[in-house]
């Protein structure tokens, strides 16, 4: 399954921000992002930061559980919202199919 996922925090819960030694966790952690995601059997797509302390993902996991977990491990506070998404091709698809039925 395909999740677009939107992380956002607060500029005092910003990673710049927590004290040295969570700091240094932090981005390690981030370092071995991509590795702790294969482990887990996620794959991400793409992981992209932008103004106003947020950060955007689109991940690809077997269930919602194992890219919760996943996600709910960086270290520091923020919020998320994640949505199940699909390829607008499919998309379309399935709702041609839909159509053909009735």
């Amino acid at each position: 399954m395909l999740f677009h996922v939107t992380m956002t925090h607060t500029p005092e819960n910003c990673p710049v921000q927590l004290p040295p030694d969570k700091q240094k966790k932090f981005f390690a952690r981030a370092e071995r992002l991509r590795k702790d995601a294969k482990k887990m059997n996620i794959n991400i797509h793409f992981l992209v930061g932008g103004i106003g302390h947020v950060m955007y993902a689109l991940v690809e996991a077997d269930n919602f559980d194992a890219m919760n977990m996943f996600f709910s491990s960086m270290g520091f506070k923020q919020d998320y919202q994640i949505e199940p998404v699909g390829h607008v091709q499919d998309i379309i698809a399935a709702f041609k199919a839909e159509l053909g039925k009735k």
